[in-house]
């Protein structure tokens, strides 16, 4: 836990994008794989503790504030609309199950179990997961730990969305799962070329996906009413960065065609 809080608090002094990979894919739910793996310890009060503290580092680095369900959806895996921030409380059971189901035989070998023998442990684990309705995985697949794991997944994910009962929430939700909208999740922030997104950016763009609070309720220049989310920018015609992100795209198809040895002229500006 400690180290978790001296990494957030070093996460400042890099940017929002790269404190963001490094929050996903170093500081949180990796460093305790193995520990998830080598015992059961679900529904320990530690495991809480640090989903709240990388709750904490995830609002510190994207300048977001969360609810309980924004956090929820942020732990959910990119295809399902999250930021694949895996709270370790919800990945625990998963975790255990598969390294014990597939090491059984192994286990069996070096304890020399008979047959008929039953790890208590895993027996109990295993029927806390079934009282709580989630399916356990074919025996093909049962040493994986994406088998068992997609089971919570698609329970949270189904919570998630009943909770939502304003449209606009859900169809947030259903196009951040949509196929590709979360890619820029999954880049490697390069500046030398042009793939890292400044803070402004990643806040941005981390608070459309979850639903998060970016501005003050205001009056456009168009006349439309702005509320809290900020989404009225994406269909406004008077918005600049629309306009500049237009112009940016037809360049780069421009030169790909140049490059490519394909006359190509843009259309002339007030056309």
């Amino acid at each position: 836990m400690c180290y978790l809080s001296r990494a957030i608090d070093r996460l400042k002094l890099v940017s929002a994008h790269d404190a963001l990979v490094l929050l996903k894919n170093s500081l949180s739910t990796p460093k305790l794989l193995y520990t998830l793996w080598a015992t059961c310890c679900v529904d320990h009060p530690l495991l809480k503790d640090f989903d709240d503290k990388l709750r904490e580092g995830l609002s510190s680095t994207c300048r977001v504030t969360l609810s309980d369900d924004q956090w929820l959806q942020a732990s959910l895996p990119v295809q399902n609309g999250g930021l694949r921030l895996r709270q370790v409380s919800s990945l625990a059971s998963s975790a255990f199950l598969a390294s014990a189901a597939g090491t059984q035989r192994l286990q069996d070998h070096i304890l020399h179990h008979v047959n008929s023998a039953s790890d208590v442990v895993y027996d109990s684990c295993l029927m806390t997961r079934i009282s709580n309705g989630l399916q356990v995985p074919d025996d093909s697949v049962i040493h994986k730990q994406r088998a068992w794991d997609r089971a919570v997944i698609v329970s949270e994910y189904d919570q998630l969305l009943s909770r939502y009962s304003e449209p606009s929430h859900r169809a947030r939700l259903l196009a951040a799962g949509a196929p590709h909208s979360g890619d820029w999740l999954h880049t490697v922030p390069i500046s030398a070329c042009g793939l890292l997104l400044d803070d402004s950016a990643i806040r941005i763009a981390v608070g459309l996906r979850l639903g998060c609070a970016l501005c003050e309720t205001h009056q456009c220049p168009c006349g439309a009413t702005v509320d809290s989310l900020g989404q009225h920018a994406l269909i406004c015609k008077k918005n600049p960065g629309r306009i500049q992100c237009h112009t940016w795209l037809n360049d780069l198809i421009h030169r790909a065609l140049i490059r490519a040895e394909t006359p190509a002229v843009q259309e002339p500006s007030g056309l």
